[in-house]
Order: structure tokens, then sequence, then C-alpha cells
């Protein structure tokens, strides 16, 4: 038992550990350099912890940008799981698990945010009180304080000395809520029963992401936060150390220089992005390869098979492709696995209509018809993929358990019949034994895939 956990579990929780411990590393590494170093004494004394916890969020955000991208990548991890002996089983395994690493780094994202969102507001009301301050006294203290802390020339001079207003009329500020918006948005509509019940909501809402990146983009356009040039270098030229000279008089100490952080988010994000990028175009390319529909077969409990012709178009048993119809919804991709071997001259997919999206492609396919359909009334199909899965290992092993319930035994129906095909053609496979399970929750769902059962069990006992 704990051999089967270290072999299974133990790689997956090593890589999930190593994340979160990268997270808390930077969040400390950021916190103790903004709470230490002299370039940001000024920013400190005005934000005062606030800031700490602002710029630790901040870099965790940052981080796990990079990362939220990758696992929704289908073609970076099946071209990972594709390289066969190279990549060991307990990797493998590990990326069965992509979205939930991916919905594990949205909840950092949000956790990191909302300290941000917090420490910020923070920020802004000291920074409004400040400038009110400022622009009622005069006095040179706090207009040195505050060029360390904001750059003044950004907030105009009829600026409401409100820390909302003060917020929205900067770049971070204005950006920042569109962020929040959306990623709100992005957060509730990929709640599971929104997704289960109202798919097109999750999946148009879920685009929202593109806003979301543009807006973390240019959230430091403007370069709102200053640094202290010359509080750290001895050999500057007019060097300001703010701990001693905070203590003196102003005028006994050369004037603190200060500049524009730079913008950091773009270049966390650029990695993530430009990879994600050759994803999609990979994925548009393959989509507009012509497809071939050679059969349509109504099988019993409302179920259509689709069978298809691709050119250069391979598979592996197991594997599973996203299928659109423009004309039922153009934007909408949906995952079927393949019901066909890698042996057989086709592919095929097995639908089952139980949804809006399903029945109107049953009905443009002509299921539930009295006539015949001819091949050319048929609607156009795309096709992307195909994608690997967990039960492409099956033939690494000697024994084989294969469960599936409901129409989630379509993975089994490749594997079987590329099973035969081996064996009729005495192709040498590890695999010696087959236990497959099927649930369902009625009799009459065992009807569609009884016909081809029958078929390959026959001819395996032959």
């Amino acid at each position: 038992m704990v051999y089967g956990w270290v072999v299974n579990e133990l790689p997956r929780w090593i890589v999930f550990g190593s994340w979160i411990c990268m997270n808390i590393a930077l969040f400390i590494y950021q916190f103790y350099n903004f709470s230490v170093l002299p370039r940001y004494f000024y920013s400190r004394a005005v934000l005062r912890e606030a800031l700490m916890f602002a710029r630790g969020s901040a870099i965790i955000i940052n981080f796990n940008i990079i990362l939220i991208l990758l696992p929704v990548c289908r073609n970076l991890i099946s071209l990972v799981r594709g390289t066969g002996r190279c990549v060991p089983r307990t990797m493998k395994r590990i990326l069965d698990k992509n979205l939930t690493f991916h919905k594990a780094v949205a909840w950092m994202i949000i956790a990191a945010s909302a300290m941000h969102i917090m420490g910020h507001y923070y920020n802004y009301e000291r920074i409004a009180a400040s400038v009110r301050l400022n622009r009622l006294n005069n006095v040179e203290g706090v207009r040195l304080l505050l060029q360390g802390t904001v750059r003044l020339e950004l907030l105009p001079a009829n600026v409401p000395l409100n820390p909302i207003a003060v917020c929205l009329v900067t770049a971070a500020g204005f950006t920042g809520h569109v962020i929040t918006l959306a990623l709100f948005l992005m957060v509730t509509s990929s709640l599971e029963f929104i997704r289960r019940s109202y798919f097109e909501i999750f999946w148009y809402t879920h685009h929202l992401f593109v806003i979301f990146l543009l807006g973390l983009a240019f959230h430091q356009y403007q370069q709102l936060l200053p640094f202290q040039l010359n509080a750290e270098n001895v050999t500057d030229e007019l060097p300001h150390f703010p701990s001693n000279c905070s203590l003196k008089s102003l005028d006994s100490c050369d004037p603190p220089m200060f500049n524009a952080a730079p913008p950091q988010s773009w270049t966390f994000m650029f990695a993530g992005l430009l990879i994600y990028i050759i994803e999609r175009v990979v994925r548009f390319v393959r989509s507009l390869q012509r497809v071939v529909i050679i059969k349509v077969v109504q099988h019993p409990s409302k179920t259509i098979e689709i069978q298809m012709k691709k050119r250069g178009f391979t598979t592996e048993a197991g594997q599973y492709v996203f299928i659109n119809v423009p004309s039922v919804a153009l934007f909408e991709w949906h995952p079927f696995t393949l019901t066909s071997a890698p042996e057989e001259d086709y592919f095929s997919a097995h639908i089952r209509v139980v949804g809006d999206w399903t029945e109107e492609v049953a009905k443009q396919f002509g299921s539930g018809g009295d006539g015949f359909t001819q091949s050319f009334e048929l609607p156009v199909v795309a096709i992307d993929g195909p994608f690997g899965t967990a039960s492409e290992d099956v033939f690494e092993h000697d024994v084989g358990m294969l469960v599936g319930a409901g129409i989630g035994v379509t993975p089994f129906a490749s594997i079987l019949k590329s099973v035969f095909y081996k064996l009729t053609t005495e192709k040498a496979i590890a695999l010696k034994k087959v236990y497959f399970y099927w649930i369902c929750p009625e009799p009459q769902s065992f009807e569609w895939f009884a016909d081809m059962l029958s078929s390959v069990e026959g001819q395996l006992t032959a």
C-alpha cells in the first residue's frame, strides 16, 4: 500500500509542494525587500505594512501568470506525453492532473489578488491623506515623503482628495478594477453547477482572460510607484541615506533622487503567453483541414456515431478530439473520446444526445428523422486533436482494468477494438488480461455498445 502511494501519489505531491514553497519563497523575498531596503524608505514611511503585503502578493500573481495558461495547452501536454520512453509513467500521471493544477493556480491568483487589492486600497487612502496634507500646509517634509511614495505629476490638481478618486485617475487603479471585475466573472462562471448547466456562459466568460491579461500588462504603464536612486550606493555623486538624513534637517543632506519603477508584469506573462499563442495557432490551422463524414449511425439510447476521415490524421487507443459544428455554434468546441481503433481506416466518435448542443447536432445529422440524409446535406465539421490520455498506456502493462460509467465507456471501445486487431495480426503486446467494468444507471444504456462488444468478444474467443 505504501509502495503504491509512493509510486502513484508522491510525485504529484512533490510537484504541488514545490509550487507552494516557490510561492511562499517569492512572497517572503519581496516582503523582505520592501521592508528593509533603503530605496523604499520614504514609501514605507507613508504606506507602512500595506506596501509590503501589496508588493509581496504582486510577485505571486506575476509568477502564477506564467503557469496559468500552460495546463490548458493541450498540444503541449500531448507532445510531452507522446515522447514515449523519455517521459516516465509518474510524469504522465502528473500530466493527467493538468486541469486540477490549472484550478489550483487560479485560486492562488485569487488569494494573492485579494491581498493585493486590500493592500492598495489602504495605500490609496494614505496617499490621498498625504496629498491633502501637502496641499493644505505645503510642508517640505510631507512633499519629500510624497515624492518617494507616488509620482505627483500623475495626479491632476483638480482631482477630489478621496481614495476612490485618486485610485481611478491612475492607470494602475483603473486597470486594477477592470482586472478584478474580469477575474470575478471568470471565477463565478467556473463554478461546477454553472459549468455543467450553462456551459455557454462558462465558455464565453472564461475568454475574459484576454481582458485580464491586457489589463495586467498595462497595470504598471504609468510607473506610479517610485524608488530612490541614491539611497544605497556610497559611490553616488550625491548619496542620500534616508535612515540618517531623516534624523537631521533637510538642509544638511543632499536631496534624494527618485525614479519610476519599471513595469514587470508583461515580462512575467510573456513566456506563458507565447506558448499559448503558438498553441492557438496550431489549433486554428488544424481546424481548417477538411473532414469527410463517411457514415452516421443511429444507436439506441439516443446515441449517434459519426465516422470520419481526415488527411494525415493518426491516433492512439483512448485518445480524444474536440469537435466543432459551425452551423450549430461557431465558437463551441466539445471533447469526445474516439471509439475507433488506430488500426481502422477512419475515426469515429459516439455522441449521446443530452443537451441543447447535442440535440441540434443530432438533428442536423438526420437523427430521429424518417428519411435518409444525403452526404451533401450533412453539416461541416471541424476537428482539433487528437490528444492523449492515461488510456494510451494500457498496452504497457500485463493486466488492464477498464472501468467506465455511462457514455464514459467510449475510450474502452477504442482499446478493446485495438486489442482485437493486435491479436489478429499477431503483434506482440505486453497486455495479457483485461478486466472490463461498465456501470450504467439503466439497462437501456447498454444497448448502443452491445453490438460492438458482442462482435469483439466473438472474434476474441473464436
